[in-house]
């Protein structure tokens, strides 16, 4: 939009309304540090509280408690570092970060791409244990040990580690899941950004929102039909009435909790990925030859702010 001309060579934007667009661009960049601001103490406080409880109650050195310490440490990642590099990028003019230097902002993208896919798959990972608790927790008792919830995150960390070190190469086309060094890192290249953010879309949004739906659809089955057979006393016969009772309405008020955070994790993640789909395949879904400034008021609106705190809203 900046470069477009009409055919006299003129820009057909008049100065007054290029005035108004940098200012209102300026606000929402104002706007982001604040929230930025807020969300990050948030973000630090509360999952630094998740993993003092996940240290300090004896109760919770549970296999299944430590998939929730683990995507506490993932967000912690992000509200410890990668939120405050994002601050100091907004804070930096343009030429500032272009010469911003080449290792900080390898890193910027490394830590970018760990963290979140750290968050991701286990939040993904989390919902698959559900399940499985839920569909038999005699069985479960058994299966899910210590040391096999602690292989399972080894393993996601292990992936996230790959993901994220081929993002930081010059390579791969990337500036991070959220572009929080693009065109910073490594020369621009629209094929490599297409393919490496199409992969991303699908192996970091669309594929867990997928399974975490399917899993969760499970689970309301199962619970759906346990409910029933409580009801009619059809357990009764096997174990403790109340006791199971008493447990399973423990894993409810777990599910519940957990239905909550995957609602936030789509209601933020889902538009973004959506319309980075769109802007990729659909050429025409950015109006660049709109010259009414509410659109373009909007098109900032939606693309900066949401992009900024996004990394945060879902912790």
């Amino acid at each position: 939009m900046y470069n477009h001309t009409n055919q006299t060579g003129t820009n057909p934007w008049a100065d007054s309304d290029w005035k108004k667009l940098t200012v209102f661009r300026e606000q929402v960049v104002l706007t982001c540090k604040i929230l930025l601001i807020i969300f990050v103490t948030c973000t630090i406080l509360g999952n630094t509280l998740v993993l003092v409880a996940t240290w300090r109650e004896s109760s919770l050195h549970q296999p299944n408690k430590y998939f929730v310490a683990c995507l506490a440490v993932a967000d912690l990642l992000v509200g410890m570092i990668l939120e405050p590099l994002t601050l100091y990028q907004l804070s930096l003019l343009v030429e500032s970060r272009r010469t911003m230097s080449i290792h900080l902002c390898r890193f910027t993208v490394w830590i970018d791409t760990f963290a979140l896919s750290a968050s991701i798959y286990t939040l993904t990972f989390i919902s698959f244990d559900r399940y499985l608790k839920i569909r038999k927790p005699l069985q479960y008792r058994s299966r899910m040990t210590t040391s096999k919830s602690l292989k399972i995150i080894f393993i996601i960390w292990l992936i996230s580690t790959a993901f994220a070190t081929y993002a930081a190469t010059p390579d791969s086309g990337s500036g991070g899941i959220l572009f929080t060094s693009i065109r910073y890192c490594s020369p621009f290249d629209g094929n490599k950004l297409k393919v490496f953010n199409t992969f991303v879309a699908v192996s970091a949004f669309f594929l867990p929102t997928v399974v975490i739906l399917v899993m969760y659809a499970l689970i309301f089955v199962v619970v759906h039909k346990r409910q029933k057979m409580l009801r009619n006393g059809e357990l009764g016969q096997t174990c403790n009435v109340q006791n199971q009772r008493s447990a399973f309405l423990q894993d409810l008020k777990t599910i519940r909790m957990l239905l909550v955070v995957v609602g936030v994790f789509i209601l933020c993640w889902g538009p973004h990925f959506i319309c980075l789909m769109l802007a990729f395949y659909y050429p025409n879904f950015v109006d660049n030859d709109n010259r009414s400034l509410s659109y373009w008021y909007l098109f900032y609106a939606a693309n900066d702010v949401p992009t900024k705190l996004k990394k945060t809203t879902t912790t």
